[in-house]
């Protein structure tokens, strides 16, 4: 079924999940934002106070979680032992702490079965850090989406000021140029562009032009 999976990688806010999820639409395709399960992990680690640099703890208590990516009216909802926490994923806290949960090679693994496992039960896009390198290397359309490091840090203040967390547009540039050089120097699966992906630079086009560009991408797989 990986014909039909379009797997989409790109640093933090160039527009991945926004893309990505109106790409699914079109497509008529289920549409999974991986970051959201390691987010996830990062939300239990926090719960149980797990130090993010406890990777033997951390790789442990991924191996115990059991997650369920779920539809609803209110869109996707991830639930983490039975419990939603969909809304508290997009906290600071969390997008402070999720590069380096992520970056630990045990979360990883057993995470990654779970991705390639959902992706195989029917056409899908999904969207990450490392889907066309890592989980879906043989998926036959790869995106690279790119932007400048405050073109997403402006999107990411607009995010955060909507939803009335007190955040600087200082802090949240930061916040992204720490979580870029966590993912590119990763020793496990860094952040990188796949051969043969189609590199497209959102800084200045529209969502519905960036979904234009994957769907022409789509269909000249």
């Amino acid at each position: 079924m990986l014909n039909k999976a379009v797997a989409i990688d790109g640093p933090g806010a160039s527009g991945k999940t926004s893309v990505g999820r109106e790409v699914a639409r079109c497509l008529r395709f289920r549409f999974m934002d991986t970051g959201l399960m390691y987010r996830a992990a990062t939300w239990q680690a926090m719960r149980l106070r797990i130090p993010v640099y406890d990777d033997e703890a951390l790789t442990q208590m991924t191996q115990a979680m059991d997650i369920d990516l779920t539809s609803s009216d209110c869109g996707d909802r991830l639930l983490i032992n039975g419990v939603d926490a969909t809304a508290e994923l997009r906290a600071r806290d969390i997008d402070r702490n999720v590069s380096a949960v992520s970056a630990v090679e045990g979360v990883r693994r057993e995470l990654v079965p779970q991705q390639r496992r959902i992706a195989e039960q029917g056409p899908i896009v999904m969207v990450g850090r490392d889907i066309c390198t890592a989980v879906l290397p043989d998926a036959r359309t790869k995106i690279y989406l790119d932007a400048s490091a405050e073109v997403r840090a402006e999107r990411r203040f607009a995010e955060m000021n909507q939803i009335g967390m007190a955040v600087t547009p200082k802090q949240v540039l930061a916040d992204i140029e720490r979580r870029d050089r966590i993912d590119s120097d990763r020793a496990v699966t860094p952040l990188r562009i796949a051969e043969g992906a189609v590199v497209i630079n959102t800084d200045d086009l529209t969502i519905t032009e960036v979904v234009g560009k994957i769907i022409e991408a789509v269909r000249d797989c």
